[in-house]
């Protein structure tokens, strides 16, 4: 589980650790939470209660599903990403999806000045000054929490290729190099 603010680089080092595995001959999935619960309206308990008993949220059932069909076609490994500001919920809901899950979380960090940056370069138009306070937000969020046993990565001043060979090292997916 890759998480971190919203512009720290968490689809751009999927993208890279994806490139790396799969040169490398290592079958993976790479999926963004964020598509996963992307509908309007968002159903509710009693849309998903009748699919599953028990679901609370159509990211569970999604991630289900999915995964599903990449169990059955032979994959192990699955990189998601996401902001993921409850950790202890979303391992929830994930373990609901993919009950025999090991989830390592990877928590990715930048100053304030990288993000404001990054977003700089990815946010246009009206919702732009809004996105960074809101990730500006959640940096400093997620500065004050506990990260036990995560993996935290600082990510200013590094290469996608530097960070992804870092996690993919920790995480055991590939040699350190």
């Amino acid at each position: 589980m890759i998480t971190g603010p919203a512009g720290v680089g968490k689809s751009t080092l999927c993208w890279e650790m994806g490139a790396m595995l799969a040169e490398a001959g290592i079958a993976h999935v790479a999926i963004e939470s964020d598509e996963l619960d992307r509908v309007f309206p968002k159903p509710g308990a009693e849309e998903l209660t009748p699919l599953a008993p028990g679901a609370r949220d159509v990211s569970q059932l999604n991630l289900a599903a999915l995964w599903g069909t990449y169990r059955a076609l032979g994959h192990s490994r699955l990189i998601m990403s996401g902001v993921m500001l409850h950790v202890g919920f979303d391992k929830q809901w994930m373990l609901a999806a993919i009950p025999q899950a090991r989830i390592t979380v990877v928590r990715l960090r930048a100053g304030e000045e990288s993000l404001i940056e990054r977003l700089d370069r990815r946010e246009t138009g009206a919702g732009r000054d809004a996105q960074i306070e809101r990730s500006l937000r959640q940096a400093r969020r997620l500065a004050d929490e506990a990260t036990g046993d995560f993996i935290v990565v600082e990510t200013d001043g590094r290469s996608p290729a530097e960070l992804a060979g870092e996690v993919l090292g920790k995480a055991g997916w590939l040699p350190v190099s």
